[in-house]
């Protein structure tokens, strides 16, 4: 269980209160899913936050029996139910009203959930890595291709395979590539090589580019080390 700020129930009465599963342990494989919420108030900026539930209509009553008039809950991915005194607010979209009984809510449909958003996260986190990579690909191709160098002869200039360059310009590798390695390619696609690169040849990189922009930040590199940029 969690620390617990509990308000006094006029205070809770004048808030809007938030429920969804904890997003803290989100990653974490064979977590248990759990309900949080807090409290929020139009002019001040405390919230009140309130214990963890394994069951959302637990969450939900132990906010009512406080005094909660507004409370949102939230079930799936950007989906919110009304769970608070009344009708459901006026909303961009209809409002549904939570249901007690809702499979999602219990233990095992939260379980589900929680396991459904963690696949909906690897794959988005999967198809931004591949695009990432494979718009690195087609700039290092750019590049070649702008000296009028074949895969041989750049494979040749930085010391690796033909194959080597092919999976990096196919996308297939291209996040297997180290910062140092980009900044090698670099050099080798400018028409300046190799006399030019003897002016970074004592320099230190200094920084870690950020993943999928390898290739960005050697050319930033590169070109500093030329006085081209200030």
């Amino acid at each position: 269980m969690v620390a617990v700020n509990l308000t006094t129930m006029a205070n809770v009465q004048d808030g809007t209160v938030y429920l969804s599963l904890d997003a803290d342990v989100f990653d974490d494989e064979g977590t248990v899913a759990r309900w949080v919420g807090h409290c929020e108030f139009e002019e001040q900026s405390q919230i009140e936050s309130g214990p963890e539930f394994l069951d959302a209509s637990d969450a939900v009553n132990w906010w009512r029996t406080r005094g909660a008039k507004r409370i949102y809950i939230r079930l799936d991915f950007g989906e919110y139910l009304w769970a608070g005194e009344g009708p459901p607010p006026d909303a961009p979209s209809p409002l549904s009203i939570f249901d007690a009984d809702d499979p999602r809510g219990r233990p095992d449909g939260a379980a589900q959930t929680f396991d459904e958003r963690r696949r909906h996260f690897s794959d988005a986190v999967i198809a931004t890595r591949e695009a990432a990579s494979l718009d690195e690909g087609r700039r290092l191709t750019r590049r070649r291709e702008a000296v009028h160098l074949s895969v041989e002869d750049l494979a040749d200039r930085v010391g690796q395979s033909t194959e080597w360059i092919l999976g990096i310009e196919s996308g297939k590798s291209a996040y297997d590539v180290s910062l140092s390695q980009w900044i090698d390619l670099v050099w080798a696609t400018r028409h300046g090589w190799p006399e030019e690169t003897r002016v970074g040849e004592s320099e230190s990189t200094g920084w870690v580019a950020q993943r999928g922009q390898f290739l960005r930040e050697a050319e930033i590199f590169v070109n500093n080390m030329l006085g081209l940029y200030d």
